[in-house]
C-alpha cells in the first residue's frame, strides 16, 4: 500500500431545515477522527455565504489509513444519517499537493 499522505476536501450541502443538525453530526465526527492513528488533519469549516454549505479538511496518513477510517463505527453512523441531511450527494475533492512534504515532515511539524 502506498505510503502517500491523502488530502481531500469534503463538501456537504444541508437540505433546507438541516442546517443545524448537518452541522451537530459533522461536529460529532470531530474529536473521534482526531483520535485515530493515521489521521493527520480533519477540520470543519461553514461556508460565510451559504450557510448551508459544509467543507471538512482532511488528510491521512495513507490510503489505508483512510479505508480503516470510513469502516469505523462513528463514521458509519453520520454515512446512515447523509441522505436525511445532504441536499446533493457527497462531493469528495481530492488534492494533490503543489509543495511535497513527507508525512515525516508533517509529524515533525506537529511535534510528533
Amino acid at each position: 500500500m502506498s505510503n502517500e499522505a491523502i488530502s481531500i476536501i469534503a463538501v456537504l450541502k444541508a437540505k433546507p431545515g438541516q442546517q443545524d443538525a448537518l452541522r451537530q453530526a459533522l461536529q460529532a465526527l470531530l474529536l473521534p477522527t482526531r483520535q485515530e492513528p493515521g489521521n493527520l488533519d480533519y477540520a470543519l469549516f461553514q461556508l460565510r455565504d451559504a450557510p448551508d454549505t459544509f467543507y471538512m479538511r482532511e488528510s491521512w496518513r495513507n490510503q489505508e489509513a483512510l479505508d480503516a477510517h470510513v469502516a469505523l463505527p462513528h463514521f458509519q453512523n453520520f454515512i446512515a444519517q447523509m441522505n436525511n441531511l445532504l441536499a446533493e450527494p457527497l462531493r469528495l475533492d481530492y488534492l494533490t499537493p503543489v509543495e511535497h512534504g513527507t508525512v515525516a515532515d508533517i509529524e515533525l511539524i506537529r511535534g510528533g
